[in-house]
C-alpha cells in the first residue's frame, strides 16, 4: 500500500482550557510546512516498517497552543475507523504518573510519608524475605529500587474485562507471605530494598493500594474526584465499565512467523491477551491480530485509559509546575520534586525522578517523560520542561518505540520556536 494512501492526516484540535481536549492550532505559530512534511514522511514510513495501524501525536506548548498535530491510519482496521484525537485507548505505563500524583497529594495532605515503612500503613506485612530488617517507603515503589520485582504471576492475571478481584486482595495475595501469588524468589530481587534500580510495576500496584488506605476511597473513585474532574478530564477512567466502547480503538498485536512482537513481563512473552487469558508463546496467525479490552488487577501500573486531546492536558499541567488554567493539583515544590529528587536509572546517562524518568537531551536541554506498552498499544510523553513544550504520541499496536516519534516531534518544535 502506497504510505500516502495510508496516512490520515488531520489537524482538527479543538479550542478548550483543562476540558481535556487538544486547543486550537493557529493561535500561536506552528511548524511550518517543511517541518510538518518531514513529520509526516518519517512517521508514515516508520508505520510502514514496524506495522503499525493507527498514530495519533500532537506538540503542544504549555499555554494551550498546539504547534503541530496529526492522525495517521486507523482505530479499526475492520472497520475502517480513522484514528482521532478523541479516541481512548490503554496508555500502559503513562498511568503509573497518575498513581503518583494520586500519592503525592497524600503526601501534601499530611497522610502519606515517603520515607517511612510502608508497613505502617498497610494491613498486612511486607518484608523482602532476604532483608527483613529493611523496609520499604514510597518513595522507593516511586524511584523503582524498592527491590520488589515483577513475578510470572503478574504476566498471567492480564484478563479481558475489568478484574474480577479488588487491588487490596491483590496486594496481599501477591506481597504477603501467606498470600497465594507469594514467591520469595520472583517476587523479590536479590538486593536490599533502597540498594539498585530496576524497573518494577507491582509496586504501583502497591502504592495505588496506599492511596486507598489513606484516602478511604478506591483509586478508581479518588482519581476521578481529585484528578480527571478538576482537569475536565471526563474520557480519562482506570475501569473499561467507565469507557464508551464507540470511541476506543482496536488494540492490535502484530504477529509475524507465527510469533507475537512483545511485550514481555516478568520474563514471560505476553502474546495476544484473549477471552481465555494471554497467548504467551502460543502460536498465531499472521498479520495484525486483535486484543481485547483487557485489564489487570495492579491496575495502577499501566492500565488508565485516555485520549491524546486528553493526555495534552495532563502534558500541559507538568509544564505548568502543577498548574493548569488556574486549577492546581500539587504545589510547585512537590511538583518540581517530581523532577529533581532522581537517582541513575538502567544506563548512565539516564536518571529516574519520582516515576518520571530522562534519557535524552535535544540542544543541552534534558528531556523529562513517560512511555508505555502492553499487548496492542505504545504511547509516549516526552516533555522539555524548559522550554514548555510537550510531544504526545499514541499508537494502537506494541512492539514499537514511539518515544522516538516524540523525539522527532520535540526536535522540529525546538527549532520552530
Amino acid at each position: 500500500m502506497h504510505r500516502r494512501l495510508f496516512l490520515q492526516q488531520s489537524a482538527a484540535f479543538i479550542s478548550l482550557g483543562v476540558s481535556g481536549r487538544l486547543p486550537a492550532e493557529g493561535l500561536m505559530p506552528g511548524l511550518d510546512t517543511g517541518a510538518a512534511a518531514r513529520l509526516a514522511d518519517f512517521i508514515g514510513e516508520e508505520m510502514l516498517t514496524r506495522h503499525i495501524p493507527g498514530v495519533s501525536a500532537g506538540l503542544v506548548h504549555k499555554d494551550g497552543h498546539v504547534l503541530w498535530s496529526r492522525n495517521f491510519g486507523y482505530a479499526n482496521l475492520e472497520t475502517n475507523e480513522k484514528m482521532s484525537f478523541e479516541h481512548v485507548q490503554n496508555i500502559a505505563s503513562i498511568s503509573k504518573t497518575f498513581t503518583t500524583v494520586a500519592a503525592m497529594q497524600q503526601v501534601e495532605a499530611g497522610l502519606l510519608d515517603l520515607d517511612v515503612d510502608v508497613n505502617d500503613y498497610l494491613p498486612f506485612d511486607l518484608r523482602h524475605p532476604n532483608f527483613q530488617d529493611q523496609f520499604i517507603t514510597p518513595r522507593m515503589l516511586m524511584r523503582h529500587i524498592s527491590g520488589l520485582r515483577d513475578g510470572a504471576v503478574y504476566s498471567r492475571h492480564y484478563a479481558c474485562g475489568d478484574p474480577r478481584m479488588s487491588l487490596g486482595v491483590w496486594c496481599i495475595e501477591y506481597f504477603d507471605q501467606g498470600g497465594v501469588f507469594y514467591n520469595s524468589d520472583e517476587n523479590f530481587a536479590p538486593w536490599a530494598p533502597g540498594e539498585k534500580y530496576e524497573y518494577c510495576n507491582v509496586s504501583f500496584g502497591l502504592l495505588g493500594h496506599l492511596v486507598e488506605i489513606t484516602s478511604g476511597l478506591s483509586l478508581p473513585d479518588y482519581c476521578r474526584r481529585n484528578i480527571f474532574t478538576p482537569l475536565g478530564m471526563s474520557r480519562t477512567r482506570w475501569m473499561i465499565a467507565d469507557i464508551d466502547p464507540d470511541m476506543t480503538t482496536t488494540p492490535y498485536t502484530w504477529v509475524e512467523e507465527n510469533t507475537a512482537r512483545g511485550p514481555s513481563w516478568g520474563g514471560i512473552p505476553l502474546g495476544v491477551i484473549k477471552p481465555d487469558g494471554p497467548t504467551m508463546k502460543g502460536t498465531l496467525p499472521n498479520g495484525y491480530v486483535a486484543n481485547c479490552a483487557y485489564n489487570h488487577p495492579n491496575y495502577p501500573d499501566g492500565f488508565l485509559r485516555t485520549s491524546v486531546g486528553q493526555m495534552a492536558t495532563w502534558a500541559r499541567l507538568w509544564l505548568g509546575d502543577g498548574e493548569i488554567d488556574g486549577v492546581r493539583l500539587l504545589n510547585a515544590a512537590n511538583t518540581t520534586r517530581m523532577f529533581t529528587d532522581n537517582v541513575a536509572a538502567a544506563r548512565s546517562d539516564e536518571l529516574q525522578g519520582l516515576t518520571w524518568h530522562s534519557s535524552y537531551e535535544i540542544n543541552g536541554e534534558r528531556l523529562w517523560g513517560h512511555d508505555g506498552s502492553d499487548p496492542g498499544v505504545s504511547t509516549s510523553l516526552l516533555m522539555a520542561r524548559e522550554t514548555g513544550l510537550a510531544a504526545v504520541v499514541f499508537t494502537n499496536t506494541n512492539g514499537v518505540s514511539p518515544s522516538d516519534f516524540a523525539l522527532e516531534i520535540l526536535r522540529e518544535g525546538l527549532q520552530a520556536i
